[in-house]
């Protein structure tokens, strides 16, 4: 059966490709609930802080990963969604103003450095040994999440 060939080999041995994968992981998850905490302007105190915090980790893994035009393209699109979103469900202006910007500059990304949208290396199909070591890994920084946000 072809499904289970190979499928408790790790098939990704090139270490760059797990740095990309899991600080884009953290980017997404951390902009997300940043974007959570920040959409309704101005927030309350206590969520603009800890939407801060979050926009912080999130800016940091940005810097930090070498892939960061796939990063900036998923975060943009992300608000572009959003402010489609935000029309349909509340009607607003605002909000699909941002979205049409957001898809804007993600179409000039895209199309002027289509080139920096591929990755280095080469990426082999995704074993469940790696699914191990992703939740293995995913559940640490969950646990240390919970750990330290008391």
């Amino acid at each position: 059966m072809r499904l289970l060939k190979n499928s408790f080999r790790l098939q990704n041995t090139d270490l760059r490709w797990y740095r990309d994968k899991y600080l884009t992981a953290i980017f997404i998850v951390c902009f997300l609930v940043a974007m959570s905490f920040l959409w309704q302007w101005p927030p309350p105190h206590q969520d603009f802080v800890r939407g801060a915090k979050f926009l912080g980790v999130a800016v940091v893994c940005l810097l930090v990963s070498p892939q960061r035009l796939i990063i900036l393209t998923g975060g943009l699109s992300f608000i572009a969604v959003r402010g489609v979103i935000g029309l349909i469900l509340y009607h607003s202006v605002a909000a699909i103003v941002v979205g049409l910007v957001a898809a804007a500059i993600v179409y000039l990304l895209v199309v002027r450095r289509e080139d920096l949208l591929n990755p280095p290396y080469k990426i082999n199909d995704y074993s469940y040994a790696e699914l191990g070591i992703d939740c293995a890994i995913l559940g640490s920084l969950l646990w240390l999440y919970v750990r330290f946000i008391r």
